[in-house]
């Protein structure tokens, strides 16, 4: 329950656009290879929730495709790391990628502990007051009960995002 509201939360708040987000300048990027095609996403920001112990990385390539990689933890601010949706650290990942086509919204994410072959793989090689640099891949599912309807897999992901 508390990952459904907190995924609810995370798409609604990376939906809302601010005027001060920050554009692609050059200096900050947030791009993967997601499915057949080579993405370079905007409006790039990253913000620190419940005090630091949730980190939210967001980026855009339009209004109506957009990524979110969330690091969750219930006490402890998130440090540079490497981190899994199944390792042993008290730390979680919840990622989606969301596309809207033909006027039908698809959420791909990847979770702790779900039935379905989501994966991913986060290093977060520097963290400051200004910035959140590193890499990450995965498989990324569009799930119902039991049943994976569809994947979409990332790779060669790579960020350097300001924090807003």
């Amino acid at each position: 329950m508390m990952l459904t509201v907190l995924l609810t939360t995370l798409t609604i708040t990376s939906c809302s656009k601010k005027d001060d987000d920050a554009t692609n300048d050059g200096s900050f990027h947030l791009n993967a290879k997601i499915g057949s095609k080579d993405r370079t996403f905007s409006d790039l920001r990253a913000r620190w929730v419940d005090g630091g112990n949730y980190l939210e990385i967001t980026g855009r390539v339009s209004s109506n495709e957009w990524l979110t990689i969330t690091v969750l933890n219930q006490t402890t601010r998130v440090p540079i790391g490497k981190y899994n949706l199944d390792d042993n650290t008290p730390f979680s990942l919840l990622t989606t990628y969301t596309l809207i086509e033909n006027n039908t919204q698809k959420n791909y994410t990847a979770s702790r502990a779900t039935v379905w072959p989501d994966l991913f793989n986060l290093e977060i090689t520097k963290i400051d007051n200004n910035v959140v640099e590193g890499k990450f891949t995965g498989t990324l599912v569009i799930g119902s009960g039991l049943t994976t309807l569809e994947t979409i897999t990332v790779e060669n992901g790579s960020f350097s995002v300001p924090f807003k």
